[in-house]
């Protein structure tokens, strides 16, 4: 009966011009209700096709659309009826006739738990932008992908950075450039790999940084984001700092003065490193007296504390920052 309606639509449809075209694919995997409902929210969210139906009782999805859309839920199906678990190699991707945009699979055969997954597609669309045309399928662990070629190529990057185990082990830079002056990093910190620490992290990043697109991903020990060049390298060189076994302190900034990033655009261009007394071992709410009392007298807000080494991190013109270290050489002399 279902199809049947289906049918008398499209021949309706036809009747007066619109140029629609129904058909009907069979699907080759048993897949249950759930995955079917699911495939037919990618039909309709990316391949931008509002009929789609399915009929559990014989596997089968009916399409409603132009020939163009029948032909790309033609390839869409293709590419997420196949075997769980299987290799999927090679690039999986599909350009409309007479469009400006790509459709493109991308597989995360090395993501082991949904949480995995769940980070990876979270990333991808952060630093991507995708307003819609992006939708996940979890039994392949795929991720389907709808936009411009930079927002699809930096999508592939992204999945290939944070998929590939590895890139965990490899702490040369993972950049990607996607424009002038916009670049998009993956971090991958050797010491700093707790919950905690890595959300720290990406606070500061954003906060200190104005970084608006940074993201931490827990489960796989890393950290995304996208900015101007130099934005990038301040993070980078706060990754840097904060990557440091509590150990290494004294050898690495003992008697020394306090690290510093000088920023070209803004009139509050430096960024300082203070390791407090006692380094990691004081309780939150003694750093927290200490960056509210740095706020207060120096007037800059941009002060955060990475707890797991005491470090107090200040953002400021060299007048707030002359200040700031003031209020810090009181703390610890208490």
């Amino acid at each position: 009966m279902r199809f049947a309606i289906i049918a008398l639509a499209a021949a309706v449809a036809a009747s007066r011009g619109f140029g629609q075209t129904t058909r009907v694919f069979r699907l080759t995997q048993n897949e249950s209700t759930q995955q079917m409902d699911v495939i037919a929210d990618i039909l309709r969210g990316t391949g931008d096709i509002p009929q789609v139906f399915i009929d559990e009782q014989v596997s089968s999805i009916a399409v409603e659309g132009t020939p163009g859309q029948v032909a790309m839920a033609d390839w869409l199906l293709h590419q997420l009826d196949l075997p769980q678990n299987g290799q999927y190699t090679g690039v999986h991707q599909y350009r409309a006739a007479g469009g400006d945009d790509v459709l493109r699979v991308l597989f995360a055969s090395h993501a082991s738990t949904p949480d995995e997954l769940q980070e990876i597609a979270s990333a991808v669309q952060v630093l991507a932008h995708f307003q819609k045309g992006f939708r996940g399928y979890d039994t392949l662990k795929a991720l389907v992908v709808r936009g411009t070629n930079q927002q699809v190529s930096l999508a592939a990057w992204v999945v290939d950075q944070l998929d590939d185990p590895g890139n965990a082990a490899d702490t040369s830079p993972h950049d990607y450039k996607v424009a002038d002056d916009d670049v998009a990093r993956v971090f991958h910190p050797t010491h700093a790999r707790s919950l905690e620490q890595l959300q720290e992290i990406a606070t500061i990043i954003r906060s200190v940084g104005d970084v608006s697109w940074v993201i931490p991903c827990n489960e796989l020990h890393a950290i995304v984001m996208r900015n101007k060049a130099e934005r990038v390298a301040l993070a980078a060189w706060l990754v840097s700092e904060f990557d440091t076994p509590v150990s290494r302190l004294n050898v690495k900034h003992g008697g020394a003065a306090p690290p510093e990033f000088r920023l070209s655009d803004d009139p509050e261009n430096l960024v300082r490193v203070y390791y407090l007394g006692g380094s990691g071992s004081a309780s939150a709410e003694a750093y927290q007296k200490v960056i509210d009392q740095v706020r207060r007298a120096a007037r800059t807000y941009r002060s955060f504390v990475y707890a797991a080494l005491g470090a107090l991190v200040v953002r400021g013109s060299a007048r707030q920052l002359a200040t700031a270290e003031k209020v810090i050489e009181q703390s610890s002399a208490q």
